[in-house]
């Protein structure tokens, strides 16, 4: 069963303040903390395993083509779509899994009802334009992506309104983030999250003064713990 983020969140600020219990830290704090590691712990895990965990699956995203250029990333006459959420940024934007559209036409084989899209990039193009076996074409299309727009190649003249599209997404920032809704977050990591974040919170902590500002601005020195290394659990 996954956690709520609330649950995670409160049980951290519990830690923080028998840790820390001088120190004040609202809930909103240490959900911000969560959100900041556990998108790097997540991203870490997602690139070590083949698997659909935490793979989200987006149906119905439309198809797009504008009448004028918007600079940046929108191009006059070329389709393309929105992405649905914020992806993480892996080496040949692998946060894309897959993205394919329904052939609109209702005769066609069962073999070729769903195309799937392949990933290029715009200096690419112009290479396969030049091999009939790889020319950009309805029975196959490439895409490409340029921020958070996916331009669609090889199917400009289809009449193609939507695709699916597979991603692997960021958690929500704060102000989206719902604290009362499932967590999706891998279980064996959550230990290490509760570790790092509380760290986070430490380190945060070692350079509040407790002086009021007086207008001397002499440097006070700290006494600061050294915050020593330690090695991850291998995943």
């Amino acid at each position: 069963m996954t956690d709520r983020l609330r649950i995670i969140v409160d049980d951290i600020l519990v830690t923080i303040k028998q840790t820390f219990d001088d120190k004040q830290v609202s809930q909103a704090q240490v959900a911000y903390w969560v959100i900041l590691v556990g998108n790097q712990l997540l991203s870490q895990h997602n690139a070590k395993r083949d698997s659909g965990a935490f793979l989200a699956s987006y149906a119905g995203v439309p198809v797009k083509k504008a009448s004028v250029n918007s600079n940046p990333n929108i191009i006059k006459n070329r389709k393309y779509i929105e992405l649905p959420a914020n992806i993480f940024d892996y080496d040949r934007d692998g946060g894309v899994e897959y993205i394919a559209y329904y052939n609109p036409d209702e005769n066609c084989a069962p073999e070729f009802a769903r195309k799937t899209i392949q990933r290029t990039s715009p200096g690419e193009l112009q290479w396969l334009n030049l091999d009939k076996h790889t020319k950009p074409s309805p029975k196959n299309p490439y895409w490409y992506r340029t921020g958070d727009i996916i331009y669609l190649v090889g199917i400009e003249t289809v009449p193609v309104k939507e695709v699916e599209i597979g991603i692997y997404q960021t958690i929500d920032p704060l102000e989206k983030i719902d604290i009362d809704k499932p967590f999706y977050f891998p279980q064996e990591l959550l230990h290490v999250l509760k570790r790092q974040v509380t760290d986070l919170a430490r380190f945060s902590f070692l350079f509040q003064q407790d002086r009021s500002n007086d207008g001397n601005d002499e440097a006070v020195k700290q006494n600061i713990p050294k915050i020593v290394s330690v090695n991850e659990p291998q995943q």
